[in-house]
């Protein structure tokens, strides 16, 4: 099918503008692979839900409207993330004919070595993406590249910043956060803007949140790691060496954050109030509540104006400054039955410029093509001046994440959730003792 793809797109360039032009040039975006009156139905899961997924769901309705109206969507998206993980290798692993997959950075590794996920570098040299890649932001397409191949496209960029209620900081009368504020500095702060309001020793309202969460991967501390000195894994990425002075420091910090202060909400605490740690921050219990960009239309609609809030950078480390990164993408499992139909769609999501503007707004999203992170913060919203700054700019430059490695998905469960929950539940306060636990065991499975 690819060959004979070939041939077609090489016929097709000659006999019109070709597959180089331009995204603003093209006016079809089909590759020929498929029948236009075909009858068939598209499996496509993911993980993102209502209020996440709509900005796609356009995209799809209106590639199949217009290109393949015979063909039925059939969508198993908003599955739960830990349940994704497990459910969908299980799935894949024994053949199930799934078309089109949302893919993460922390697991597309080992879903290509796996052999779970379609090399797609037959179909990008066939039939290119538009701008591909030199429009699309390099650290998210190198996110999805395994030894050198490309096994997924990447649909965003994923900084991590603070979201910080305004009117609490003029109230406890202390300056907001900056990209310069120490990780001591950032402490005090969140000391002194946790508040016990009524008097009755316990606390509403917390300096922080959202920085430490139980089952929380390794993604989510590597840059306060980093920050301090630390690492995770040798450069070969063969063998454990967090069991170092940096790394437990880093690790003791977020941990102290709960246990030491009391700065950050337990998990017992956010339990007990009945909210997530985002409901928390806008109900006005949370100073500094911890969250990717795309949480910024969200906060928008929840915080509505009962009170002043905006995005701030997270802080600067004795080691140096670094922020936390991710981002997502489509892929195509090696079990899916319409490969080619998937390959057409993704490709129409994601490079067609008539639709990534509203991608980015809906979703407060900073696209996988940086040209169009303009559009994330509309002018009208509260955080649109520090967004760009914040995410795009600061967030992108700093931005850092760990090897993952092609047994990541095991080692992340087994191994860093496992150990790393006994300190966010308090079994264990220590976390020189949490950290050598962890050690130890990533490099019996890496066989360091």
């Amino acid at each position: 099918m690819i060959r004979k793809l070939a041939l077609l797109v090489t016929v097709l360039s000659l006999l019109s503008f070709g597959f180089a032009a331009s995204a603003q040039d093209m006016t079809d975006w089909t590759c020929g692979m498929v029948d236009g009156d075909t009858s068939a139905a598209i499996t496509i899961t993911g993980w993102e839900g209502p209020g996440e997924v709509d900005k796609f769901l356009l995209a799809f309705d209106e590639f199949f409207g217009e290109y393949y109206p015979n063909v039925e969507q059939i969508l198993n998206t908003g599955v739960n993330w830990g349940d994704y993980w497990t459910t969908l290798p299980a799935q894949l692993a024994g053949g199930a004919e799934i078309d089109m997959a949302w893919m993460h950075d922390t697991r597309n590794d080992t879903f290509a070595a796996n052999g779970w996920a379609l090399n797609l570098d037959s179909y990008l040299e066939a039939c290119p993406i538009p701008g591909w890649p030199e429009t699309f932001v390099t650290s998210q397409v190198d996110a999805f590249n395994y030894q050198g191949s490309q096994y997924a496209i990447p649909y965003d960029l994923a900084p991590g910043g603070l979201y910080i209620n305004l009117d609490l900081f003029e109230a406890a009368g202390v300056e907001p956060p900056g990209e310069h504020t120490t990780f001591e500095e950032f402490e005090e702060l969140a000391i002194a803007l946790t508040q016990d309001t009524d008097g009755d020793g316990e606390t509403d309202i917390w300096g922080t949140s959202n920085l430490v969460s139980v089952g929380r991967g390794a993604g989510g501390a590597y840059w306060v790691i980093k920050s301090f000195g630390g690492e995770l894994f040798n450069e070969e990425n063969t063998a454990s060496v967090m069991n170092t002075p940096e790394t437990v420091e880093a690790i003791q910090w977020m941990a102290d954050l709960l246990w030491g202060s009391g700065a950050h909400p337990t998990a017992d605490s956010i339990a007990a109030s009945g909210f997530t740690t985002e409901f928390l921050f806008a109900n006005g219990n949370v100073a500094m509540h911890y969250a990717l960009n795309d949480a910024a239309s969200r906060m928008w609609e929840l915080v509505g104006d009962s009170f002043n809030w905006t995005v701030v950078p997270t802080p600067t480390g004795p080691a140096g400054r670094y922020n936390f990164i991710g981002g997502s993408a489509f892929s195509i499992p090696t079990s899916a039955a319409h490969p080619d139909l998937a390959y057409e769609l993704i490709r129409f999501t994601l490079a067609n410029p008539d639709h990534l503007c509203r991608t980015a707004a809906m979703g407060a999203a900073l696209t996988s093509q940086s040209e169009f992170h303009n559009c994330a913060a509309p002018d009208d919203a509260p955080y649109a001046d520090a967004y760009h700054e914040v995410f795009s700019v600061i967030g992108a430059r700093d931005g850092v994440h760990p090897v993952y490695h092609s047994k990541y998905l095991e080692w992340e469960s087994s191994v860093w959730v496992a150990n790393m929950d006994l300190l966010w539940t308090g079994e264990e306060r220590d976390a020189a003792v949490v950290v050598q636990r962890v050690h130890d065991q990533t490099n019996e499975l890496l066989g360091g």
